[in-house]
């Protein structure tokens, strides 16, 4: 007779042995490549950047381009990203001037004058809504390459639409990505237009903020110098006014109200701008508000400190 421990003992090690078979076979082998996914998009990416290299050493149509863009920004990772994006820009500024010489026709500019007079809601000015064929193509190539239209003094021409780039945002650096709305909000509505101011004090100041910020938070930008371009621009503004927007009125000299109330509010910020606005706008004050020849003098050496 068989041991009856010997058989359980038996039957014990079959089922380990069995139970044992059954887990090799369904775990995975511990020396297989790592996952195909991660090796393909890292493939794709460096597919993309050699096709990216071949296309910006030759002649690039910015329609192709702005297609390529479209289709393979979401592979890339974000320096990638800005790379690609950094060059769609520089392909607009370089077609800019000869789509303007599209639009400085007599023909073209009567007809977009008539088509819009009075209001000139630029927001209407699209291609379906104009009935000459020649404009209606222009106006379509306009918005597809990623320009928009502007007037000012009675003229109609094209600006870089950096609307157009937020749809770029989530894809390239924090830099670019703060580049890209403070560009938006520029040409969403410029800041003065015929030699006058066409936003508030207010807004200019905030716009003004905004540019420190980023070059305050970002040093190393590609966009550095553009944005303290930009900066400088609104300082002027600031604290001169424009032409027809003095910040001292040209019959009085006295200091404009809105610009004053404006004053008042930035100065009480925690800035590099509003500090040196502070010093300036108390020598308005102990001015009596008044542009005087010492108020004029302190004008030049501001802008000599900013940035």
């Amino acid at each position: 007779m068989i041991n009856k421990k010997i058989l359980v003992a038996a039957v014990l090690v079959l089922t380990i042995s069995f139970s044992s078979g059954c887990a090799l076979v369904n775990k995975p082998d511990i020396t297989e490549k790592p996952s195909i996914g991660t090796e393909t998009d890292e493939t794709k990416q460096q597919n993309v950047m050699k096709e990216y290299e071949n296309m910006i050493n030759k002649e690039i149509n910015i329609s192709e381009y702005i297609s390529f863009v479209d289709e393979n920004i979401e592979l890339l990772s974000q320096e990638n990203a800005t790379k690609l994006i950094i060059k769609l820009e520089e392909l607009q500024k370089d077609y800019l001037n000869q789509l303007e010489d599209k639009y400085y026709t007599t023909e073209n500019q009567t007809i977009l004058f008539e088509a819009f007079e009075p209001e000139f809601d630029l927001k209407k000015l699209k291609s379906e809504n104009m009935e000459n064929a020649e404009v209606k193509a222009l106006l379509k190539e306009t918005e597809e390459l990623g320009y928009k239209v502007e007037t000012a003094e009675g003229s109609f021409f094209p600006i870089i639409d950096y609307g157009f780039y937020e749809k770029y945002s989530v894809y390239v650096t924090e830099d670019m990505k703060d580049y890209i709305n403070i560009m938006a909000v520029e040409s969403d509505k410029t800041p003065a237009k015929d030699a006058a101011l066409v936003i508030s004090w207010d807004e200019l100041f905030e716009r003004a903020f905004n540019q420190e910020k980023f070059l305050n938070e970002h040093n190393e930008s590609v966009k550095l110098e553009e944005i303290k371009a930009l900066y400088k621009k609104y300082v002027t503004f600031a604290i001169y006014g424009l032409d027809n927007t003095p910040l001292f009125d040209y019959e009085d000299n006295m200091m404009n109200d809105e610009a004053k109330a404006a004053y008042e509010k930035v100065i009480a910020k925690d800035s590099e701008l509003s500090q040196v606005l502070k010093k300036y706008y108390e020598l308005i004050k102990n001015n009596g508000f008044k542009l005087t020849e010492e108020v004029k003098n302190h004008w030049d050496k501001i802008a000599e400190n900013m940035k």
